[in-house]
């Protein structure tokens, strides 16, 4: 059972001090107390006045034709054009926005949220039910398209020199494994070897093993390794044959059918797409020179995207405002400020009753 009380409606306390002072106003006629008169007429006619300046913002007190009243709904075209205004100048102005990217970091908060496995198991759960669609399918299909338009990806990697970049990730997650598993090698020269070769002895050659494989990953980061330039010439030759070769574009088109019908499995694409964005996450938290990279990145995008999209930003503000149904309109900003409003009442019933006291007090010093 929740026995927690619910806050006193402020409506109710604003009109219950209207009666006391109206009721003040009986007693202080009654028994001739002019002080007290005084202060009772002037808050009622404070709180009054207040009451009614209140209701005016939202609809017309009693209802009646008055003018200057329900001033929210008269003026719901005009507020909506001020709101996406200030949100187009005061949010999406090019320096604000470049500026709150910039110290935000974006692709620290990136880095952070796909760290975390929880965020990282849930958004590859949402990828894959996506990717599991039919429609998301045949949308992939259709981008995914071998012969001349596949070349022509292959020469744009080529040119932009990503083919480095996809190398280097290879070499770190090799690296990365190499480091982390290092028992692997112990047990697997610990199979091979016979049982007449002693521990130290398998020891001390996984050691060189894991030494010499280390050694030659640092050496395939060199931009002029051999191994490099023969990834070149193979995507070069590949590109050659994706645009000349249709025998070979229709060997990919029933690979990329038979790799998408397979593979696109929720059940099945899940897990390896939670291990992908967490690796991608850790990766991307540890490298310092790759954030730098991402938020130059997502602050260019963000330039050349939002900001110059801000007037029709402010435009649909300003729309969605108008279309708003006045009660609609009403009832959400009586709800945001309703108690405060409440208040205003009060103050008004009780600033008023002084300042009548502060006049009768006055009037009585200047005979």
């Amino acid at each position: 059972m929740n026995t927690k009380s619910k806050p006193f409606p402020t409506y109710l306390l604003a009109l219950a001090l209207l009666l006391v002072m109206a009721g003040l106003l009986a007693v202080a006629r009654w028994l001739h107390l002019a002080p007290l008169q005084a202060f009772a007429e002037a808050a009622l006619v404070g709180g009054i006045a207040d009451w009614f300046a209140v209701t005016a913002l939202f609809r017309r007190p009693l209802g009646l034709p008055i003018p200057h009243t329900a001033l929210i709904p008269a003026n719901q075209r005009r507020l909506g054009r001020a709101l996406g205004d200030f949100v187009r100048d005061n949010f999406l102005a090019p320096d604000l926005v470049a500026a709150r990217l910039k110290r935000q970091s974006p692709a620290a908060w990136l880095a952070d949220r796909l760290s975390d496995p929880r965020l990282s198991d849930a958004l590859a759960r949402r990828l894959a039910r996506l990717l599991d669609d039919a429609d998301t399918r045949a949308a992939l299909v259709g981008l995914i398209k071998p012969g001349p338009p596949l070349a022509r990806v292959v020469e744009t990697v080529l040119a932009e020199n990503w083919h480095h970049r996809a190398f280097d990730r290879v070499l770190d997650a090799a690296s990365a494994a190499l480091a982390e598993d290092d028992g692997m090698i112990r047990s697997r020269v610990a199979d091979g070897s016979g049982r007449w070769v002693p521990a130290w002895v398998d020891g001390r050659l996984a050691d060189i093993l894991s030494r010499a494989l280390a050694g030659m990953l640092d050496d395939l980061r060199r931009t002029d390794h051999p191994w490099r330039d023969k990834l070149r010439v193979w995507a070069q030759n590949l590109a050659e044959r994706l645009r000349d070769d249709p025998k070979l574009a229709v060997r990919l088109e029933k690979f990329r059918d038979q790799a998408f019908a397979e593979s696109l499995d929720e059940i099945r694409l899940a897990p390896a797409l939670a291990a992908l964005l967490a690796g991608q996450g850790r990766q991307l938290a540890q490298d310092s020179a790759a954030r730098a990279r991402l938020d130059r990145r997502l602050i260019r995008v963000v330039e050349r995207l939002l900001v110059p999209s801000r007037d029709a930003i402010g435009d649909f503000i300003a729309e969605v405002v108008d279309k708003w149904d006045s009660r609609t309109l009403v009832g959400k900003l009586e709800a945001q400020v309703g108690r405060d409003l409440q208040f205003i009442r009060v103050n008004g019933t009780l600033v008023g009753g002084l300042v009548g006291l502060a006049l009768y007090g006055l009037s009585h010093l200047l005979g």
